[in-house]
């Protein structure tokens, strides 16, 4: 599968809302002997941060725990995301720069690539389960979502759990778009996303006005906005950015406070579940809005088989075809689909693919350290403190 030389990478973004941040520790890289990058033993540490209101001017304070979202700080960053708004946001990082300010922070070299993926990973045990899918709280049986996900390898799905994200930049004042979805959890406040879609990496700072519009259609669905109350992230993407380190752990998980009718997010959506472990080689239905298809204003999906892509020493879950350009960020990575509900296992989310090319996209892999972080954010929606 070749990749035609790929000059250099790009981010493919999502979008805002006011918010908080908790951040994990870095685990430090290294390859084994045999080629493959393993992580040293390590423990997981957090650090949280009040949510700020970015139209006051604050910024999040690394290392403090704040009270969550009040609630007129809720209303003020709904308020915020008009129509119009929300239809000239543009994606994190487009081709070129785009003018967007992060040309420098979403891109690698490419020599850092391999020009095609390489064999399938040789994991053998199958994955780990960290969360089961659940429907909405008023449709236990779970309501069908119809989508056309099986006729063509590209289409246009119809999956409510999964949406768009919106947030403002604090470096550049700009508004962007991402792509996230619902996970399923006691709190049933979880939103996944990539890292990249509520950090700008190094450098760089937490995004505001950060919010998740479930079922985005030409705008928000039946259930409005859910607000970010904190963040969850991994400092290798913080600290390292656009690399193969950065990009192994390009994966968040967002805190959100009720929608406008007081609901959770997964109460009202429902939520996908969780997979950690097993091969980068499955079957997987992926989502997102790139802004490449219908101008990133309807949700589509892509179904097909991953294959393993090296990035310096790190292997990432990669699949061709989706033609999934910027805007796509942060959209999960399904296994085990069920194209009757709507809702699968997340194994990967949409992080990089090639510069000026739609070819392919890379996510990365879901280690024991996705369970941890996904621990950690389960505290933050309970109250606990990490």
């Amino acid at each position: 599968m070749d990749h035609a030389n790929p000059r250099r990478w790009w981010f493919l973004p999502t979008a805002a809302l006011a918010a908080a941040a908790l951040v994990t520790s870095p685990v430090p890289a290294y390859a084994d002997t045999d080629g493959r990058p393993g992580r040293e033993a390590t423990t997981t540490t957090v650090a949280a941060a009040p949510v700020t209101d970015d139209l006051t001017g604050l910024a999040p304070t690394p290392g403090s725990r704040g009270p969550g979202t009040a609630e007129d700080d809720v209303e003020t960053v709904t308020e915020y995301w008009t129509p119009e708004r929300m239809e000239r946001a543009i994606p994190a990082d487009e081709p070129e720069g785009g003018g967007t300010g992060q040309e420098s922070g979403a891109r690698a070299s490419a020599a850092a690539a391999d020009e095609s993926p390489s064999s399938p990973a040789d994991e053998s045990d199958p994955p780990t389960i960290i969360a089961e899918p659940a429907p909405p709280a008023d449709d236990p049986a779970g309501a069908p979502a119809p989508t056309s996900a099986e006729s063509s390898p590209v289409a246009a799905g119809d999956s409510p759990t999964n949406g768009k994200v919106f947030f403002r930049n604090q470096q550049d004042g700009r508004d962007y778009v991402c792509s996230g979805s619902a996970v399923n959890s006691a709190s049933k406040r979880l939103v996944i996303t990539a890292g990249h879609c509520v950090h700008g990496g190094p450098g760089e700072t937490w995004h505001a006005n950060w919010v998740f519009a479930p079922g985005y259609d030409h705008g928000p669905g039946t259930e409005g906005t859910f607000a970010a109350a904190s963040f969850r992230a991994f400092d290798e993407w913080i600290t390292h950015g656009a690399s193969g380190r950065g990009f192994s752990s390009d994966v968040a998980l967002v805190t959100t406070q009720d929608n406008e009718n007081g609901e959770t997010v997964a109460d009202a959506v429902g939520g996908h579940g969780l997979a950690t472990g097993g091969s980068r080689e499955f079957d997987a239905s992926v989502f997102g809005y790139p802004v490449n298809l219908d101008a990133g204003e309807r949700m589509w999906t892509c179904t097909g088989t991953t294959v393993t892509q090296q990035v310096e020493t790190f292997l990432f879950p990669s699949i061709s075809g989706c033609d999934f350009g910027p805007g796509s960020s942060g959209g999960p990575w399904l296994a085990e689909y069920d194209d009757s509900t709507g809702r699968g296992y997340v194994r990967s989310v949409t992080s990089f693919g090639p510069s000026n090319s739609t070819a392919y996209i890379s996510g990365p892999y879901f280690d024991e350290r996705v369970e941890e972080l996904y621990a950690a954010a389960e505290d933050d929606g309970s109250g606990e403190t990490p």
